[in-house]
């Protein structure tokens, strides 16, 4: 007995399966508090009152905020991770993970590769330049951490199944 094929076979671009329902909800629980921190954290960057959190010994938010280093070619650190949260929930919306396209794959493995470099240079920054850590910034590095290995399971599951 055979089967046709639909056109979305033949030329590749038939839906996927969707991601199991844990993966969702890790990934938008994740990319949520993300996104919350990195909001509070562009707030406090355009107005540093609103700051909460220690302003002295090694955990110094403001130090770290405040810092050279907290702006990137001119863009606030917090206005990167708020960019980054966005766009990966874009790369993680339902229509985006049934996608046949591995270009969105390959965007979100690229996308976390590239936060997860990131978070290396800045807690580099963090530790040995400036001697001091901010709680809310290694909030957004956890999340973006956790994040990289959320999607780098993913893709070692993918690999264990035939779509």
């Amino acid at each position: 007995m055979t089967q046709e094929m639909t056109a979305g076979e033949r030329d590749g671009t038939a839906p996927g399966p969707s991601r199991p329902l844990w993966f969702q909800a890790v990934a938008w629980l994740l990319t949520i508090i993300g996104f919350g921190i990195s909001v509070y954290l562009t707030i406090s960057h355009y107005d540093e009152g609103t700051l909460v959190c220690s302003a002295s010994g090694t955990v110094d938010c403001h130090a770290v905020t405040t810092s050279k280093y907290s702006t990137l070619a001119g863009i606030p650190m917090p206005l990167l991770g708020l960019a980054f949260f966005v766009a990966f929930a874009a790369l993680i919306s339902p229509w985006a993970l049934r996608s046949p396209w591995p270009q969105l794959r390959w965007a979100r493995l690229a996308a976390v590769s590239a936060g997860v470099l990131m978070v290396v240079y800045l807690v580099t920054v963090e530790l040995a330049i400036l001697h001091k850590i901010c709680l809310w910034c290694t909030g957004v590095h956890a999340v973006t951490v956790l994040l990289f290995f959320l999607v780098l399971f993913d893709e070692f599951q993918r690999i264990g199944h035939v779509d």
